[in-house]
Formats: structure tokens, C-alpha cells, sequence
């Protein structure tokens, strides 16, 4: 095993090393040595390579491995393109050398996407190279899912039939509280840009302060309107259409809390904020939420600028569950936003990344025999999570392919994600590489055969 895990690690060092940042234009070039390191990883694997362009997009890398017309196809997503990294934000090493200290690996992209999708690439090539693949397999790497990929269910229509497979396969999470995950949905959403303007310019506070609107003033007290204490949604449109939490949601959630570390020390917080009498984990998966995640107003460089600002913006980020609808949900806080807006005010609104909620069929014929194969692998009870975030591809994939999703995040509930000092856990980079090796071998699938794959695997293997 620790030679499996070291040449693991070498390929994601390479992986790691590459700064694809999809943020920012002038990471272009690493872009595109990453989608070249890709196409070369997997064609010395013997896949077939093509590269899929977008029209505004990075380039989608897809590659498939034919072994028998009589074994099912299973269609692996994984993202190349990673968030924004300095050592100044906090990191301890360089973000984009791989590092390992004591029990952790280091590194932007080292668990979001790069070293959960590598873990099913490098595990798939070495069953190929063994003649242990035991089915047909397919991969599915976008570059754009950190910014929202515009370009993505276009490419995928065009593409429908080379898409074509049995199920698709998703890790790009975290396991809760450290044990076999599987998650069950996913909240959609939708972010949004509101513009306030009191007036045609800033004005000096000393001779219109106090007699005149102030644009941040003004956005502060829309917000209070918008957002209680507790962070619940004070227009009651905005919950229209939600699914009824069962009783076996809210069990299943509050074992999850009781067995969970400390969540605000995770989080970094000083307490957590939720609704009254909902626990952590059905406020966050089962529930929507507007986020402010950004807020600019006036001035706030050095010194001070004595002004009444005529400008105020808030960026929103909506999240939203099933079985709600984005398109209904923005609509309404349009109107929500027109009748609690005075009207000496100009205002602005805009919104991007419009997508549905996923909820996962746990009845389809995977779900069972993945949910043992990780009890084996792990050595323990696995968790069912509904997840906060959301997967847009997912939801694309189920209108557009037809096919279930099974979700199965690999890496450390602390790994930071987003964050500084992004880390894999060593003892779970591990797990998740024996996990991908006995869910995509042929060993497994011949044990499964009857109730999973329901197709007899055959000895003969080979490139379409």
C-alpha cells in the first residue's frame, strides 16, 4: 500500500504544482498546461483523449476505456480548475508545491478537485495496466466549475452519446465526521449583485450629512429587512416550494451532530447560528439561506474620506433545496426587492448561475452495494449527508443523460477546502485509493455482478 500512496503522491505533486487557476485570465497558460497533462496521463493509460473546447470556458478534458460490451459504464466528473492561492493568505508553504507534514498533505486543489479525481485516474490506470478494470470507464474533467461553467450542458448535448453510461460518479466533498460518506442532495441556488444609488455624487458629510439619503445607510436597513437574526429569511416567498424534512432526515442529522467533533472550532467560530431548534446539519443541507458574501460601500482606504456615499453594493449568494425552483425563487426576490426599496432610491439587480437543487435516488441499484462496499473498505457505519453546496453538473447530468448520481466524497472533514493550508488526509488518501480499487475493479464487480452491474464481466479487455 505505501507504494501505491507514494506514487499517488508523486503524480499529485505534478498535478498540484500546476496553478489552474480558473478566477483570473492570466492563469491561461497553466490552464492549458494542465489540461495537456491530463491528456497525457491518460492517453499513457491507454484511454481515448478528447479535448472539448468551450466557447467562453477552459477546455473540458474527456476520456473513455472500453473493456466489453457485456459490463456496464461508469462516467467519473472531476474538476481541474482550483481556487486562488498566495502564501500571504496564510499558507505555511508555498500553496502550489505539495507538501506533507506529519499525518497531512498540502496544497491548493489537493482534495478540491485534483486529489479526489486523481484518486479514481490513478486507480483506473493501474487496473488497466493489470487487466483488473472491471467495467467500462469513462472521465469527465471541466475547468471551470470554481467560476460556473456556462459552457458545460451545451457541450454535454453535443456530446450526448459519447456521455452515454450507467451512472456517474462524483467525489468532490468532505466525509462526516471522518467516516465513509454518501451524499444524498444538494442545494441549488444562484448568486446575485444588488446596486443601490441615492444620488448622482459622494457629498461632503459636514453640509449634506444628516440631510440627505446615504446610499450605505440605505443598504444596511434593506438587509435588516431581508435577514433575521438567525439568519432566516424574513419574506416568506423565499421558502415557497420547499420539501417537508421527515422525521428520518431529522434523525438522521441529529446523529451525525451528536457524533461530530466540536462544529464552531471546526468552522473557526465562536458559536453556531441557525434557526430555532434546527441542528447544524439539517439547517445547512435542508434548509435555504441568503448569504452576504460581499459588501462595498463609501471609502475605506487610509485616512478617512468625510462623505455621504450615493453608492451602496451587496453581493448574495442564494441557496436553495428541493424541491424548490431558482428561475420562481429569483423572481420573487425581485419583486421582494422592488416593494422594500424607497423610492428616491435607483437600484440595480442581477443575477448568475441560476441551478436546481439535486435530490439522489437511494433506491436506484447502486446505491446499496457502493454503501457496502465503503462499510467494507472503511471498517465502518456510513453516513447518508445532505450537502449544503452544490454540484450544477449533477443536476445537468440527470436532465440531460438520464442517469442516477452517486455522490462519494474521499477526503478530511478539516481539509479547509477553499481555504489556506488545503490538506488530504494521509490515512484517508489511502482509504479512498483502496475504496476506487475495489469499486472500479474486476474483482468486485464479478461479486456484484447480480445485484450492481447485472452484466457478467468478461476477460478480454481493450480501447474502443
Amino acid at each position: 500500500m505505501t507504494n501505491k500512496f507514494e506514487a499517488y503522491k508523486k503524480q499529485l505533486a505534478e498535478f498540484v504544482k500546476l496553478k489552474s487557476v480558473s478566477t483570473d485570465p492570466k492563469y491561461k497558460p497553466e490552464i492549458n498546461k494542465t489540461v495537456a497533462w491530463l491528456k497525457k496521463k491518460l492517453l499513457k493509460a491507454e484511454f481515448e483523449v478528447e479535448i472539448w473546447p468551450g466557447k467562453k470556458t477552459n477546455p473540458v478534458v474527456f476520456a473513455s476505456y472500453h473493456v466489453s460490451d457485456e459490463l456496464d459504464t461508469i462516467l467519473i466528473y472531476g474538476h481541474y480548475d482550483v481556487q486562488p492561492a498566495t502564501k500571504k493568505d496564510g499558507w505555511r508553504g508555498e500553496p502550489f508545491d505539495l507538501t506533507q507534514r506529519k499525518n497531512k498533505l498540502f496544497g491548493r486543489g489537493v482534495v478540491d478537485n485534483k486529489g479526489q479525481v486523481l484518486v479514481h485516474i490513478f486507480t483506473a490506470s493501474q487496473l488497466i495496466k493489470e487487466g483488473k478494470l472491471g467495467h467500462n470507464l469513462k472521465f469527465l474533467i471541466e475547468g471551470n466549475e470554481e467560476t460556473g461553467n456556462d459552457d458545460l450542458a451545451d457541450i454535454m448535448r453535443q456530446n450526448k452519446s459519447k456521455l452515454d453510461c450507467d451512472v456517474l460518479v462524483v467525489s468532490d466533498g468532505e466525509l462526516t465526521n471522518n467516516k465513509p460518506t454518501i451524499e444524498v442532495s444538494l442545494r441549488g441556488g444562484f448568486n446575485c449583485t444588488l446596486v443601490y444609488k441615492t444620488g448622482k455624487n459622494n457629498l461632503h458629510s459636514g453640509i449634506f450629512g444628516g440631510g440627505v439619503p446615504n446610499a450605505g445607510a440605505e443598504m444596511i436597513k434593506f438587509l435588516s429587512n431581508l435577514i433575521e437574526e438567525d439568519n432566516s429569511i424574513k419574506y416568506p416567498e423565499f421558502y415557497k416550494g420547499a420539501d417537508i424534512i421527515s422525521k428520518t432526515q431529522l434523525s438522521n442529522n441529529k446523529r451525525l451532530v451528536r457524533e461530530a467533533v466540536d462544529l464552531a472550532d471546526l468552522a473557526g467560530v465562536a458559536t453556531l447560528l441557525g434557526e430555532k431548534g434546527v441542528d447544524f446539519y439539517t439547517q445547512t443541507g435542508l434548509r435555504p439561506t441568503i448569504q452576504i458574501t460581499g459588501l462595498k460601500v463609501g471609502y475605506v482606504d487610509q485616512g478617512y474620506a468625510n462623505i455621504v456615499p450615493a453608492e451602496a453594493e451587496v453581493r448574495l449568494n442564494f441557496r436553495i433545496v428541493a424541491s424548490q425552483n431558482a428561475e420562481a425563487i429569483a423572481k420573487s426576490f425581485e419583486k421582494f426587492v422592488k416593494k422594500a426599496t424607497p423610492k428616491f432610491v435607483e437600484y440595480e439587480l442581477k443575477f448568475s448561475g441560476l441551478h436546481d437543487p439535486v435530490k439522489i435516488d437511494i433506491e436506484n441499484q447502486y446505491f446499496d452495494a457502493v454503501e457496502k462496499l465503503l462499510k467494507k473498505v472503511y471498517g465502518s457505519k456510513v453516513n447518508r449527508k445532505n450537502v449544503g453546496g452544490a454540484i450544477p453538473f449533477v443536476g445537468e447530468v440527470k436532465k440531460i443523460l438520464g442517469v442516477d448520481t452517486l455522490m462519494i466524497p474521499l477526503c478530511n472533514e478539516d481539509c479547509n477546502m477553499h481555504g489556506a493550508n488545503e490538506n488530504f488526509d494521509v490515512e484517508l488518501a489511502m482509504k479512498a485509493l483502496d475504496f476506487s480499487q475495489e469499486f472500479l475493479g474486476y474483482t468486485t464487480a464479478v461479486r456484484y455482478s447480480s445485484i450492481l452491474w447485472k452484466k457478467k464481466p468478461l476477460a478480454k479487455k481493450g480501447k474502443t
